[in-house]
């Protein structure tokens, strides 16, 4: 595959904003830096490169985001500031004690139900107020289910209200017994289950807090999952120097043994807590990681599996939707912009930064509303600095990346940086994505 650049120019009052282009056996892959795209053939390639596009090319080169005209506003203005996603911090106690957790798990404080119910009428002002009548709750943790009662609690409560709200959970799914699965699904809960491969990779990256391994216990939650959820269940499963080598027989492990059908491969965390560990891969593992991620998913629907990882599939979407779906990958860090979470007192952060003090956005308690409580946050909070490197300026999935994690640099302390894991993703999965799209393998 062939990559160029077409550069601006004007035909009276016709603007085409230039784009990066990807090329590949008479078929070209337009990328603009708005994020829009559009596939064309030779003839018309040629047409755009030789600024003699028909008015009928010029229309559509308007219409796919590619070019403008006056008076043509090609995507609706949103607010700055318009949050959809909410995280609430249940419990930080935990029965595992994973090798690469950032969370303190010394700590095991609950939420009480006081504050918790403060809370959640906060977000049902908060929606009521922005006219909104859709959002996302995610129960966080610790351990989520050990803090069942609440969970309980937040469904009864939006129940009696005319909010559509979608619950996310994700848990190592060692307490889910049939009861609590039965439970989970009459709630309509949606559930994500942690598992790192196989047992014998999980075990050795997550284990119980007693130190026993864990692997059996979760398979056992997962299958009691299955008998209510059937396919329906999804996971994350966090890639470390221990793990990442063995892609081929993690996928077996998931399709063939758990019989999973979507994960979530989330390259770790590095953190203060286990910085011996030395866990974090490196930019070269990143690449063949990721290519032998997607040679393996390629060829496992070769054979007819039925299996996805969702951070390529969201990629996807951003080329062929501009879909926005993911506040982390799909227009850069929308912390405190797109999500918000809140802690044991009512206090509001962006995203996961509940362990960081000096992140706080806001409180519950106080009279300024999220929009204007994050203006006030992005003068001083460093979650907020912009991310940009000198060769940021020339790279095609830049309206994707953003300068990639916020939460990742505050952990390292790499304020102002770029996210140089979310890079290096970014540039060995969108050029694989852009060749499957182009030989006709993903629309």
């Amino acid at each position: 595959m062939k990559e160029g650049y077409l550069e601006a120019y004007r035909i009276g009052n016709f603007f085409f904003g230039g784009c990066h282009l990807f090329s590949d056996n008479g078929c070209h892959f337009m990328l603009s830096a708005n994020g829009c795209v559009m596939i064309v053939d030779d003839e018309l390639l040629e047409s755009i490169r030789k600024q003699k596009p028909s008015e009928e090319l010029q229309f559509k080169l308007v219409q796919h985001g590619l070019a403008s005209v006056p008076g043509k506003q090609m995507f609706r203005c949103e607010k700055e500031v318009e949050v959809r996603y909410f995280i609430i911090d249940l419990t930080k106690h935990c029965n595992f004690d994973c090798i690469y957790c950032f969370r303190d798990f010394h700590n095991t404080d609950t939420i009480s139900f006081d504050v918790l119910e403060k809370i959640l009428q906060y977000i049902l002002n908060y929606c009521h107020k922005e006219s909104v009548s859709r959002i996302g709750l995610q129960m966080w943790g610790g351990e989520p289910l050990l803090a069942l009662d609440r969970i309980e609690f937040v469904v009864d409560f939006f129940q009696h209200t005319s909010l559509s709200v979608t619950i996310d959970i994700e848990t190592n799914a060692s307490l889910i017994t049939d009861e609590i699965a039965k439970k989970l699904f009459n709630w309509k809960i949606h559930i994500g289950i942690s598992m790192d491969g196989t047992p014998e990779l999980h075990n050795r990256q997550r284990r119980m807090v007693s130190g026993k391994p864990s692997a059996e216990v979760v398979e056992r939650g997962i299958r009691n999952l299955q008998k209510y959820y059937g396919e329906d269940i999804g996971g994350i499963i966090v890639v470390t120097k221990h793990n990442y080598k063995y892609v081929k027989e993690i996928l077996d492990y998931f399709i063939y043994t758990l019989h999973l059908t979507s994960m979530k491969f989330n390259l770790v965390r590095d953190n203060d807590h286990a910085p011996e560990q030395k866990l974090a891969l490196d930019e070269k593992d990143v690449f063949w990681f990721a290519n032998e991620l997607m040679d393996y998913l390629q060829a496992y629907r070769c054979l007819g599996a039925n299996f996805s990882e969702g951070n390529i599939e969201v990629r996807a979407k951003n080329l062929l939707q501009r879909s926005n779906m993911s506040c982390c990958i799909s227009h850069g860090c929308q912390g405190g912009r797109k999500m918000v979470s809140f802690d044991h007192k009512g206090n509001i952060f962006p995203c996961e930064m509940i362990d960081f003090p000096e992140e706080k956005i806001g409180s519950i308690y106080e009279k300024d509303s999220i929009e204007i409580m994050v203006n006030k946050a992005a003068q001083q909070n460093k979650f907020f600095l912009p991310k940009k490197d000198e060769r940021c300026k020339e790279c095609p999935w830049w309206y994707y990346c953003q300068g990639g994690c916020s939460s990742r640099n505050r952990y390292l302390n790499r304020d102002g940086q770029i996210d140089e894991v979310e890079c290096a993703l970014n540039r060995s999965i969108y050029p694989r994505l852009i060749q499957e799209i182009l030989n006709g393998n993903i629309s």
